[in-house]
């Protein structure tokens, strides 16, 4: 059974997990774009997406495996996901908060080696952090009326917490 979550008033017809994904380990469906995906370095080999609508006015993260959606969340511009570039590290973070748990997937600079990973918090501290098997970057600066774009000022200021 598929935990949705969806922000804001909008609807999204429970067909959106039922479309078929790719062959390339994404959680995202035919005709969405991949912003940023992530196979996870774990036994339980679940991969985490964060996929835009062709419109590019909705985001989706979906968590599990193609036949095991464990999570999946729809942004919109009244409630959107975060996303912030550190200007220290080219970092660039995708995060989202529900209730106390806050998901965090930081995608590196493109670079041979470099691999994202996922962090959840609970209450701010963190309960899980996982490497990706390899990156998997996508269209991380992709223009999204669903990614609200936080200051790198912001995120520093506010002792690094993220996102706000």
């Amino acid at each position: 059974m598929i935990k949705k979550i969806l922000f804001g008033a909008l609807l999204i017809p429970e067909a959106v997990s039922a479309l078929p994904y790719s062959a390339d380990m994404t959680l995202c469906a035919h005709n969405e774009i991949m912003v940023a995906s992530c196979n996870l370095d774990e036994k339980k080999n679940r991969t985490l997406s964060f996929c835009s609508d062709a419109a590019q006015k909705i985001m989706f993260y979906r968590f599990g495996t193609a036949l095991d959606i464990e999570l999946e969340v729809v942004f919109s511009d009244k409630n959107p996901v975060s996303r912030w570039v550190d200007i220290a590290t080219y970092t660039t973070f995708l995060g989202f908060r529900i209730d106390k748990y806050t998901y965090t997937l930081g995608v590196p600079e493109e670079r041979f080696g470099a691999k994202a990973f996922l962090e959840i918090t609970k209450n701010n501290e963190t309960i899980m952090t996982r490497n990706c098997q390899e990156n998997s970057f996508g269209e991380k600066k992709l223009t999204n009326t669903s990614i609200f774009e936080v200051d790198d000022s912001k995120v520093r200021n506010n002792k690094f917490i993220f996102p706000p």
